[in-house]
């Protein structure tokens, strides 16, 4: 493994390929700036000779071939970014990812099994709200069509893939066949500090949380400032009774335990300094190892969310964003990542993921792990994420390795 380089590509894609580059690293899915960034990984697979090729999910695909058609390895994780984020967050795993298929080129390294890179397109959810988009359309998760009934305020999911050039509907002939893939790994920073706190150089992911996200809308009358208090259908104020009323329930242990939950991008029509808004919205993420929790804890919101509602005679709109992880990781990959570790002296810890990953997509269909290594200060989605340039190597070498133990594996 060039470690070199690998930290070259890191910095350049968070130096040229970046919407903010005075605020941390902003590279949507779709954009100019992302379609350039996959010209950058062209190149470098080019250099190599190894086929590349985007889906029309957007989706970036490399394809080293082994020495059998034995079900391959799939590699990768993801290059886009939330806005003002960090320069390591999903793009360090598709770089470990492509350097690990460029070094064994390097070696003259020809596995048993052929390897597959996957640069996975709309993992953060910036453009839509809907998180891991490239890597549930592309596993049959998320269908196509509804592609057409996901939106922003500037446009559908369906005509932005088809403004950057691609064909949503031809997705459904794309999406990956399971019988056909062996394993799938993934490498990432923690987005916590359990690694840094107990100064091991890698986490093996046991499981990862479900994530459930919805949008809800709360819509009223809207007036001049000076109208009487009386009498208002403010959905402002409604929705601090029910941030509140839920923030309330936590305490009371009215959620499971091991439940978080995040209000979040929160929208007000008209957003005038004098006047009482019309409508108002916001969303709610919550978070649980446990899929059936997970939806207990959503029950139990919702009620609080309708009932503050009709206590406000607000009415009130509620739309499914997302919904994603719930899954353990694969025994096999994991061990994989442990015996990795041993040969190379590294000390690792078993951990578990809030945030949903790729990988949780992956693993609904083919066997999947995930390595995680430490973030200074478990800080990410943020310009301050920093990871020292030893710790991104040792992840590197650590997790070559696993794809090598598994690409050879008969």
């Amino acid at each position: 493994m060039n470690e070199k380089r690998l930290l070259s590509v890191l910095e350049k894609l968070a130096a040229d390929y970046n919407d903010s580059p005075e605020n941390g690293v902003t590279r949507f899915a779709w954009s100019s700036t992302y379609q350039k960034a996959l010209g950058c990984l062209k190149k470098r697979f080019a250099k190599t000779g190894i086929k590349t090729w985007v889906d029309n999910a957007g989706n970036f695909h490399a394809l080293y071939k082994g020495q059998s058609k034995a079900p391959r390895i799939v590699i990768g994780s993801h290059l886009d970014t939330v806005k003002n984020g960090g320069k390591y967050d999903g793009t360090y795993g598709v770089v470990c990812a492509c350097e690990t298929l460029c070094s064994f080129y390097e070696q003259n390294y020809i596995p048993y099994r052929s390897i597959e890179f996957i640069a996975f397109a709309e993992e953060e959810g910036s453009n839509f709200g809907t998180t891991c988009l490239g890597s549930k359309l592309i596993t049959g998760a998320f269908a196509p069509q509804d592609l057409k009934t996901l939106k922003n305020a500037k446009t559908t999911a369906w005509n932005l893939l088809k403004e950057f050039g691609l064909s949503p509907k031809k997705i459904a002939k794309e999406q990956l066949r399971p019988e056909e893939i062996f394993a799938f790994l993934e490498i990432h920073i923690e987005q916590g500090c359990k690694l840094e706190e107990n100064k091991c150089d890698a986490g093996i992911v046991q499981a990862i949380s479900g994530m459930l996200m919805h949008r809800i809308t709360y819509t009223g009358k809207s007036e001049h400032a000076a109208s009487p208090m009386q009498g208002r259908r403010d959905p402002a104020a409604c929705f601090a009774d029910a941030h509140k009323a839920i923030q309330e329930a936590y305490r009371q242990g009215k959620f499971p335990e091991g439940t978080s939950f995040t209000f979040g991008q929160f929208a007000c029509k008209p957003n005038i300094a004098n006047v009482v808004p019309g409508e108002f919205s916001f969303t709610l993420d919550f978070r649980q190892l446990e899929v059936p929790l997970l939806e207990k804890s959503w029950e139990t919101a919702e009620e609080i969310l309708r009932g503050c509602a009709r206590e406000n005679q607000i009415e009130i709109n509620i739309e499914k964003l997302s919904f994603s992880g719930g899954c353990k990781m694969d025994d096999k990959v994991k061990n994989a990542f442990r015996q990795a570790c041993e040969t190379l002296n590294a000390d690792c810890m078993d951990l578990n993921s809030g945030p949903a990953h790729d990988a949780a997509c992956m693993a609904r269909i083919v066997p999947s792990g995930l390595l995680f290594v430490p973030s200074k200060n478990g800080l990410s989605h943020s310009p301050f994420e920093y990871t020292e340039p030893e710790q991104l190597c040792t992840g590197a070498r650590i997790y070559q390795k696993a794809v090598r133990i598994l690409a050879e594996t008969k």
